[in-house]
């Protein structure tokens, strides 16, 4: 389930985003289609990051919202498969990862922020472009 106005993922069983007071819904519009900047002070969205691992991908939006630069993370990774006796840090993401937004007018100030806690593991979650 996700936020239709912050774009966060939550876990099944909930229906109310706790931030935005929004209904979650199943499926959230394309990444294009969350850059919107309109009246209602919404942000324009930009994908800064792709990850494969969910606690990293947290561990980073924490980490820039306790800096005060608003983060989401979109789950892009697909189904996991059925559980077996595979230990669970033996699982990986089928099909994607995770990606990570910021509102356009953050993506510097969050670029240097997740370089500092996560390091060279920063360049290679970063999107090329950001930077520039």
């Amino acid at each position: 389930m996700y936020c239709p106005r912050c774009g966060y993922e939550y876990r099944k069983g909930m229906f109310t985003c706790p931030d935005c007071d929004e209904d979650l819904v199943e499926e959230l519009p394309d990444d294009s289609d969350l850059d919107s900047t309109d009246e209602s002070g919404a942000y324009d969205w930009i994908n800064i990051a792709r990850m494969t691992s969910w606690e990293t991908a947290e561990m980073l939006v924490d980490g820039l919202r306790n800096r005060g630069i608003p983060a989401v993370v979109i789950s892009k990774a697909g189904h996991y498969g059925q559980l077996t006796s595979v230990p669970v840090a033996a699982m990986s993401a089928a099909g994607g990862g995770y990606s990570i937004l910021v509102p356009s007018e953050f993506v510097s100030d969050a670029d240097r922020e997740a370089e500092a806690i996560l390091g060279e593991e920063w360049e290679k979650a970063r999107l090329e472009d950001i930077g520039e």
